[in-house]
């Protein structure tokens, strides 16, 4: 699933992401995008006629655009489906819309518009914590493949609750890697100053970091790195998600 922000005009920079990492007949991407206008909502709570017929209006408009955009994707061949959603913040919308539809893979673009930079939004961060499928976060406005991938384990070696996290990590490189014919290479993944020298170092295009879903000490530092990695690369970021008993069994958040 590749979400749009309610400010971007055109194609969204993960879109084409998106298409080169899922080139089999046996995916499908979706594009999804966000509106809401409060009068209109408030109209329609009250039962009025005119604000259901501003809000189909509304959904209708912004469905056309993004079908208008998902045509040139499906021009070269990738299965392209859309969905605009209805509400605020956006990124609810998003998280729920990617549950419904059972994603798995949520792409969303940080770069900025006209500048080399990037910023990451409320709507990144809260995607980046929330997430329960993995989050790819693109930087780059173009795609040209990923030559290196830097995958980030051994987070906290020293906490036992925390078994799994490498696992993902792994797992998720090594499908990208195998997928993309990549160089793949490990890094100790604390603190997170390790990981962004070491993807300077290194070139690397993705780096691929694991958030713990549980709300504990062990799980708040780790998230902290992820958060520092995600918001000062300057590279793709992948966060694969795993909760408690994936950690402690078999994995159920990964790439693939």
């Amino acid at each position: 699933m590749v979400a749009t922000k309610p400010w971007e005009r055109g194609l969204p920079i993960g879109a084409d992401h998106a298409r080169q990492l899922a080139p089999t007949d046996g995916v499908e991407i979706e594009i999804v995008g966000s509106v809401f206008d409060a009068a209109v909502s408030a109209g329609r709570d009250r039962g009025d006629a005119s604000a259901q017929k501003s809000h189909d209006r509304t959904v209708a408009t912004a469905r056309a655009g993004l079908e208008r955009l998902a045509a040139s994707m499906r021009d070269s061949g990738a299965r392209v489906t859309t969905r605009i959603v209805w509400g605020v913040p956006p990124y609810e919308s998003i998280l729920a819309a990617a549950h419904d539809w059972q994603a798995d893979l949520l792409v969303v673009g940080t770069h900025e518009p006209g500048t080399p930079h990037t910023r990451l939004t409320d709507t990144d961060w809260q995607l980046l914590r929330r997430a329960r499928c993995p989050l790819l976060l693109v930087k780059r406005a173009t795609f040209s493949g990923y030559r290196t991938i830097l995958a980030a384990v051994n987070p906290l070696p020293e906490r036992a609750e925390l078994t799994g996290l490498d696992e993902a990590v792994m797992a998720a490189s090594r499908c990208v890697a195998e997928a993309r014919g990549s160089t793949l290479r490990k890094v100790e993944g604390f603190p997170a100053w390790n990981v962004i020298d070491a993807a300077a170092d290194r070139c690397a295009d993705l780096v691929v970091v694991a958030a713990a879903r549980q709300h504990d000490f062990a799980a708040a530092v780790v998230g902290n790195t992820v958060q520092l990695v995600a918001g000062e690369l300057a590279c793709d970021v992948l966060i694969v998600p795993v909760a408690e008993d994936a950690r402690r069994g078999g994995l159920r958040s990964q790439v693939g």
